[in-house]
Formats: structure tokens, sequence, C-alpha cells
């Protein structure tokens, strides 16, 4: 039995969903998994993980730097030492900050870390920026592993020097089709544009937050908007921008076209509503919204980024638009209203290349060996 000890602190979104997956499907006759994680950011974790993991240990994690971080850091490393585990592994940066200097004081011999996309991709103030890399790289010395879940996520860490290259390996992010089989695309755009009472639906599903730039999408539906007004945008999240959206949308009067549908535990009753997929991220690791919705078959349109361009292969399931660009980005919807036959191109390539590449089924097997030979090597 091999005994592993998950930390993490973002317990929503794309990395909690990770987190739970492997856990849930992994093979339990093989592996134990426990969990460290944080009792401040989804309040509903433990409901959400019940049967999911052997121990669970909740500690006040925050997400930005905290004096508690010291008393975590200690408890973690009490943790670690009184349940002998094999592997510990760190998921999302925060947890990857606590977790290996907690491994370290441990001396604990094998400690893995997925980044789930990297802070220091926020640009928005460069300080804070060089903080964030310089961490990843002075951490990198205290990591066995690396685990990049997009192939543009490793070049990343490796452009900049996270690890050398023989510490880093990439296992995708992935999902299980079988989960949308009961969902067929069908595009209906070229009859909703010859009917003006028939609304378009772009949507999209993501946190409130920086990292997701919805202030952008909602600037660049404005322009889409003014050239086809029977489109509505829906978007799918919450979080701590939630007020600067409620206003923007004021502003450019489109209280009655966009929707903010705020969080939703399943949100697959709404993807199934949308012509239109859009991610308008800053950063991503490898963004599960877009994983489901091209699964779908949902044509999508996103930013240039890290994660989003393994996705999107720009004219071929999708369109790509420069990060924080909103006519760039209203222009790719544009582009693709104007040539709508295209929707159902993408639509079928989307689908194909997504369930065949990014598949659950074959990714718990990587993960199974993975973890299988690293205890090997460190043995």
């Amino acid at each position: 039995m091999i005994k592993i000890l998950y930390i993490l602190e973002a317990t929503s979104g794309g990395t909690q969903k990770h987190v739970i997956d492997v856990a849930k499907k992994i093979d339990k006759s093989e592996f134990q998994i426990d969990i460290v994680y944080s009792t401040n950011r989804n309040k509903n974790f433990v409901q959400e993980s019940t049967g999911i993991f052997n121990k669970m240990f909740g500690l006040p994690i925050t997400r930005s730097g905290s004096p508690s971080d010291i008393i975590n850091i200690l408890k973690i490393r009490r943790i670690i030492k009184e349940n002998n585990y094999d592997i510990v592994h760190c998921h999302s940066t925060k947890a990857g900050f606590v977790g290996r200097l907690a491994t370290f004081i441990s001396r604990h011999p094998n400690v893995v870390y997925s980044p789930h996309g990297f802070m220091f991709c926020d640009t928005r103030i460069k300080l804070r920026r060089l903080l964030y890399l310089n961490l990843e790289k002075y951490l990198g010395y205290l990591t066995n592993k690396v685990i990049a879940v997009s192939g543009s996520e490793r070049d990343l860490a490796l452009e900049h020097n996270i690890v050398p290259n023989n510490k880093i390996i990439t296992l995708y992010n992935s999902i299980d089709p079988s989960d949308f089989d009961d969902y067929n695309y069908v595009n209906k755009v070229p009859d909703k544009l010859l009917q003006n009472n028939s609304e378009i639906i772009l949507g999209t599903v993501g946190r409130l937050y920086y990292q997701k730039d919805p202030l952008t999408l909602i600037k660049s539906f404005k322009i889409v908007n003014d050239k086809f007004p029977n489109t509505k945008l829906i978007i799918v999240g919450d979080g701590p921008l939630e007020g600067a959206c409620i206003r923007l949308i004021n502003e450019l009067g489109l209280d009655k076209k966009i929707e903010l549908a705020g969080y939703q535990k399943n949100s697959k009753s709404y993807y199934k509503k949308f012509d239109i997929f859009i991610l308008s991220s800053h950063y991503e690791g490898l963004p599960y919204a877009l994983l489901e919705a091209m699964s779908m078959g949902i044509p999508s349109i996103g930013t240039d980024v890290v994660g989003i361009k393994d996705l999107i292969l720009h004219g071929k399931t999708g369109y790509l638009a420069k990060e924080g660009d909103y006519r760039g980005l209203a222009d790719m919807v544009i582009k693709l209203l104007d040539r709508p036959e295209l929707l159902s191109v993408f639509s079928e390539n989307a689908k194909t290349i997504t369930r065949a590449n990014f598949n659950f089924n074959d990714g718990i097997k990587e993960y199974e060996e993975f973890y299988t030979s690293q205890c090997l090597q460190t043995a």
C-alpha cells in the first residue's frame, strides 16, 4: 500500500476537481490518500469529499501570506511525521509553499508539486511576480518532482528555470467523456441569426477573479452585442470581482443582456445552453471548464495563454485572442458569427481531440504508474 498525503489550499475550482477526481478513482487497494485542506475557502469541501479520502485534516490555510503560515507548516510537519507517508503531493501555489517547507523540515524524502497554473503569471505588480517566481525557484530545490498539467505549463517552468528537465513531467488534466455522453451539440446559430427574437448564448464558467479576467469578457461582449443584438452572455461563477462585474455591466447598459448565474455545484445544465464557450483568462494550468465544454462539442474561443492554447487550436477547434485584449476577443467572436458554419467544424474537432487526448480513464493509470515509480526511485 502506497500512502500519499495531499495538501490543498484551493478547495474550489479546477484544482479541487482534480484532487477529488484522482482520489475518487485511484485503485484503493494499492493507494491510500489522506488530505490536508484549507478550512477558509470552501465551507462545503468536507461534505463534497465524503468517503473519498482516508483521513482529512482541516487547517486555516489562507490564499495570501499570513503569520499563521508558520503554525500551519508546523502542524503539517507533525501530520507527516505521525502518519509515515510514502509521498507528499502539494497542489497549487500556496499549498506548494507551506507543504514543501513542512516536508523539508520533517526531512521527508519524497515531495511532489503540481502548480495548476503558476502565480508568477500574475503581471499586475512586477515585484509580486518576481517574488512568486523566486519562491518557485527556491522551493524547486526541495522538490523531487514537479507535475505540469499541460505541455505549455511544462514549457513555462523550463523557460524560467523553475526546475531542471529531469525534475518535471507532464500529466495532463483529463475528464471522463462518459460524463457528457448525454449531450450532443447542435449548431443552431445559423437559424438564430435569421430570427432576431432567438438568443445566441455565449457562456463561460469560472471564478470572478483576476486570473479569469471576467471584466475583459464583459467589455468584449459589448462590442459583440452591438453588432449582434440577439446575443446573450451567461457567466457561471462567483468571486471577489462580482461587484466590479455588476458595476461594469450597468455602466455598459448590459443588465438585460448578461446573466451572472453565480456559483453552481453542477454547471452541466448551463453548458447545454451555450452556443459558444469563451474563456478570457490571464493564465491557466489546463482549465477543466474548457475541457468540459470541448468534450461536449461546444465551439470555444479563448486567450492565447498557457493551458488554453493546449486545447484551443486556432482555426481548428476554435479561435485564440491576445490576453487582456477585449477588442481582439470580440473580433474572434464576430469572426465566428460571421461564418456560423464553422461552429459545426470546431464542434466536431473539439470533441474528437479532447476525448482522444484528455481521457481520464488513461489519466488515472498514468497517476498510478507515476506514484509507484516515484516510490521505487526514493526507496
